[in-house]
């Protein structure tokens, strides 16, 4: 039967007249990367002999495989990629595309001969994979992404927004997912100029960034992108507004409080910090006797300031606050400065102001309800059975 196929395919296909002519036992089968030209070589065989080599069919299934993986990749747009370095070192790259076929995202842990192995996005499988990521001779790693803009605005426009909230999404999660991308980000100082293309930790939040990435330096001014979402946003620095930032950013925070103020001290001075909504400032801090001079400040806010805040101390700090986040919803639990018990407070659809409350019984039961997936839980539970009093006191700094 393979003699007759022969025959036939010699009289009919020239591409098989030249394999066998040219090719078949002059090209060794692992040269050949072409799976119809090994299926050639099959044939000739089994006209031969009458069998073919094991070595040759693995050949072929290979060859089937990587052909099924470029053809999975030509239906997928590319969205962006993850690399994890420490120091030179490559720790991980990980690509991220949307399957136009399937219409969904998709993600790529390895490569095989520089062609992505597409899978469908894996949130478990992703995050445990980054998590599982630890420096050997730092305190951090370096994560890095790129957003393929261009890629997307011009294979599939209609789809470039929801592509870039999912994109936003994957390096929000991706980025929380491991303690050491936080360390590894660089924080804000006046060598700034050097870190050309790495993410920037800010003192304070610009227009709702707190990491920035430095993407141009000239003599006027400094040019940051936020770091971790794919807006378009810009925003220009002179020199002089680091200077002020670095100067601010000495004023240690101990709480956020109502009216978008936040409660700090400086070398035993109280500041009252507002985020600055005209210009990239981030925020502005005037000691406690200034801001209540301050026109700027309504009698409301005052009588807030000078009764709930220093007289009653009624007010939960930063320091050693827990997050819990589920879905959309996000938990805090923070001490109260007074007597250094926990209350808690949640958010949701929109960013109102949060109101804590004591944190007992029905709080630990609605955690594990709502937030039993926050990796956060039981750190958030046990600090409620236990509510230590040991929080160590600021009131000798009260004196205004």
């Amino acid at each position: 039967m393979a003699r007759l196929w022969n025959l036939k395919e010699r009289l009919l296909n020239r591409d098989f007249r030249d394999f066998a002519t040219l090719e078949y036992e002059r090209v060794r089968t692992k040269d050949i990367r072409d799976i119809q030209r090994l299926k050639y070589h099959r044939n000739l065989d089994m006209a031969k002999t009458g069998q073919s080599d094991a070595s040759l069919n693995g050949l072929i299934s290979y060859q089937r495989k990587i052909e099924g993986l470029v053809k999975l990749d030509q239906g997928v747009v590319a969205m962006g990629t993850i690399k994890v370095r420490e120091n030179d070192d490559l720790l991980a790259s990980i690509r991220f595309g949307y399957d136009r076929h399937r219409k969904a995202p998709v993600m790529a842990l390895r490569d095989h001969d520089n062609i992505p192995m597409w899978k469908p996005l894996d949130w478990r499988e992703l995050l445990g994979r980054l998590s599982s990521l630890h420096p050997k001779a730092t305190d951090g790693l370096e994560f890095g992404h790129s957003f393929f803009a261009r890629d997307i605005q011009r294979t599939v426009p209609s789809d470039f927004e929801s592509l870039g909230k999912m994109y936003d999404l994957i390096i929000e999660k991706s980025f929380r997912s491991n303690k050491y991308f936080g360390k590894g980000v660089l924080p804000l100082d006046a060598g700034v100029l050097e870190h050309l293309h790495r993410p920037i930790l800010f003192p304070a939040s610009i227009k709702g960034h707190e990491i920035l990435r430095l993407t141009e330096v000239n003599a006027h001014y400094l040019v940051f992108q936020p770091f971790l979402k794919t807006s378009s946003a810009i925003l220009h620095l002179t020199r002089e507004e680091i200077q002020e930032m670095l100067q601010n950013a000495r004023v240690d925070r101990i709480a956020k409080l109502r009216f978008g103020l936040v409660l700090g001290i400086r070398e035993g001075q109280l500041y009252i910090g507002k985020r600055n909504v005209e210009n990239t400032q981030g925020m502005d801090w005037k000691t406690f006797r200034e801001a209540m001079e301050s026109p700027a400040h309504s009698a409301k806010v005052k009588y807030y300031l000078a009764k709930k805040i220093v007289k009653e101390k009624d007010f939960v700090i930063e320091k050693d606050a827990i997050r819990l986040e589920s879905g959309r919803w996000t938990a805090y639990l923070k001490r109260h400065y007074k007597d250094g018990r926990w209350h808690y407070a949640e958010t949701g659809r929109n960013n109102q102001e949060l109101h804590f409350r004591p944190a007992d019984g029905p709080v630990m039961v609605h955690l594990r309800t709502h937030f039993s997936d926050s990796e956060n839980l039981q750190m958030a539970l046990d600090a409620i059975k236990e509510q230590k009093l040991d929080i160590r006191k600021i009131e000798n700094t009260l004196n205004i």
